[in-house]
């Protein structure tokens, strides 16, 4: 099967219909993640149109401020989820440092939901790699996807050895550096993504359709020269390994 380990199917608006056609005969596993509760309650009602679309909940930290005096609203919805994600924190993006401390406390109790209950996390790192590996270390989370993965080469080693999983999306089709990652991730610490549609769109100027994960599998498959078909069952066998973790929390 195969995976699409993150995607923001609430921002396809009018493409919504097409996107779901796709998902549906390709046979895609989409892990749907959100940016916030609106955001997540958007995709729940999506997720009924397709067997195939797993909706999970998380704040961005884009969304942080909102947040950061209400953490306990939070809580019926990250009870529910069966992974958090899109967690993490960015300090690339978001220039303004005086939102870094909310960005902290909303990462830090997602963190701390993680770890106390066993779920695994999907996160944003940019700009922010080391605070982010640091936190993780001192919440004890160690079932993490690292999402989209463009920070220092030397901390990769640092994350793997904390457990940590890597998805590569489409912006291996267009960056050497990002090839260099993909084809050096270990077999088993490997995951696909699209970040759909909102990542194709900035690296290519149109929006991501599902179908966008073939082009990131073959990709991925000729870096790290297996048939595109092995690649698809090491991505999926790679999944399920979350989807147990998720299962047990």
């Amino acid at each position: 099967m195969l995976i699409d380990a993150h995607a923001h199917l609430d921002r396809y608006e009018e493409l919504l219909p097409e996107a779901i056609e796709q998902i549906d005969r390709h046979g895609i596993m989409v892990v749907a993640v959100a940016l916030d509760v609106e955001s997540y309650l958007a995709t729940k009602a999506i997720a009924e149109h397709s067997p195939l679309i797993r909706p999970v909940f998380g704040v961005h930290p884009w969304g942080a401020p909102r947040y950061a005096g209400c953490l306990g609203d939070l809580d019926v919805h990250l009870q529910e989820t069966p992974l958090i994600g899109e967690a993490g924190l960015d300090f690339h993006f978001i220039e303004d440092e005086s939102q870094y401390d909310a960005q902290r406390r909303v990462f830090e109790y997602q963190c701390q939901w993680a770890a106390r209950h066993g779920k695994p996390m999907s996160l944003h790192t940019k700009g922010a790699e080391p605070e982010v590996l640091e936190t993780l270390r001192a919440f004890g989370v160690k079932d993490a996807i690292i999402h989209w993965y463009s920070g220092p080469a030397g901390l990769v080693d640092d994350y793997l050895a904390l457990g940590c999983s890597f998805s590569v999306g489409v912006e291996v089709l267009y960056s050497t550096a990002i090839e260099q990652l993909a084809a050096t991730i270990p077999d088993e610490r490997l995951l696909l993504e699209t970040d759909n549609p909102g990542g194709h769109q900035w690296l290519a100027g149109s929006p991501g359709m599902p179908v966008v994960i073939l082009d990131v599998l073959a990709k991925v498959a000729e870096l790290r020269h297996v048939d595109a078909d092995e690649l698809e069952t090491q991505v999926a066998n790679n999944w399920r390994h979350f989807e147990r973790s998720a299962a047990d929390a």
